[in-house]
């Protein structure tokens, strides 16, 4: 192509963008000299922050507004499970109560529905996410798929539950029955992974939560050790990128540790849910005093929506 026939060509290119009515611009970033297109009339996908299907559970919002506040449970016995759920049930800041049958210890599949139902009356209007979690996911003690499943099978048909946390990599087979399962009992079902050693790169954070979502999550959750503020920058980044090219479901991302600020930052970048401590009780590192936590949530979505 000649020189004429581009410039022809080009100028008949712009005056049919400009016939569209969109409305674009280049911005340059100083530090990086890096030049990212900008759709200014917000009508073109992927420029724009990202459309969420929120989930609404006894009137928690899942996805819309500032992250919804989780406290988990970390008693050993049944009593104490019980008086401790009842306690987060009376606390304003908590949305949600994760009811942690696993540091119950590897009892009978149906005791542990037992104890949900029991939970479940006890946390009131709270939301209820029951979670089993493995040794290598944080959890007290080795679970192999079959016990597995077999204590979700029992706690979806005989037990009580909102929210049911699956864990990522185990059998598929398995996974998809329990997901099918819980949808029939109209329980949602969060599908997570956790490293406790250290931060996946980017990309591959960003593929694990898609994983999450092939699998038929309804929240997509990733945990991971962070040992740098770069590790929480990855883990926001790989947020951000799922929620405005990937995904709509709602995330719950958090770097854990002392460098991963992302516990009370994700209404910045997608992560619609993370988890607080009460009386000093954590089931994961960084985990902060749920009022302390509320304060700041509440700070900065009042920043970020004047």
């Amino acid at each position: 192509m000649d020189r004429r026939s581009f410039i022809t060509g080009l100028a008949a290119g712009t005056a049919a963008l400009a016939h569209t009515g969109l409305a674009q611009a280049s911005t340059s970033e100083a530090f990086s000299k890096k030049t990212r297109p900008v759709d200014t009339m917000n009508r073109i996908g992927g420029w724009t922050n990202g459309s969420v299907e929120v989930i609404d559970i006894k009137g928690v919002r899942i996805g819309e507004g500032r992250p919804k506040l989780i406290a988990p449970t970390t008693s050993k016995t049944e009593a104490d499970l019980i008086a401790t759920v009842k306690k987060f049930a009376d606390m304003p800041a908590l949305n949600v109560i994760e009811v942690r049958i696993d540091y119950l210890g590897k009892i009978d599949p149906k005791d542990y529905a037992r104890i949900t139902r029991d939970a479940y009356a006890a946390a009131g209007d709270k939301v209820v996410l029951v979670t089993l979690r493995n040794g290598t996911d944080g959890g007290p003690f080795i679970a192999d798929d079959e016990w597995y499943g077999c204590v979700y099978e029992a706690v979806l048909t005989e037990g009580r539950a909102d929210i049911v946390d699956l864990e990522l990599f185990r059998d598929r087979a398995m996974i998809d029955r329990l997901v099918k399962l819980a949808r029939k009992q109209g329980v949602k079902v969060i599908i997570s992974d956790h490293e406790f050693n250290f931060t996946p790169d980017e990309d591959e954070i960003i593929r694990r939560l898609m994983l999450e979502e092939q699998a038929g999550a309804d929240i997509l959750k990733i945990a991971v050790m962070a040992h740098s503020p770069e590790d929480a920058l990855a883990v926001m980044s790989a947020t951000a990128k799922m929620r405005h090219y990937h995904s709509a479901r709602p995330m719950l991302t958090m770097a854990m540790g002392r460098a991963g600020v992302t516990r009370i930052t994700g209404e910045g970048f997608g992560s619609d849910m993370t988890f607080a401590s009460v009386g000093g009780k954590a089931s994961a590192p960084g985990q902060i005093p749920a009022e302390d936590c509320l304060r700041v949530l509440e700070t900065l979505h009042k920043a970020m929506n004047p």
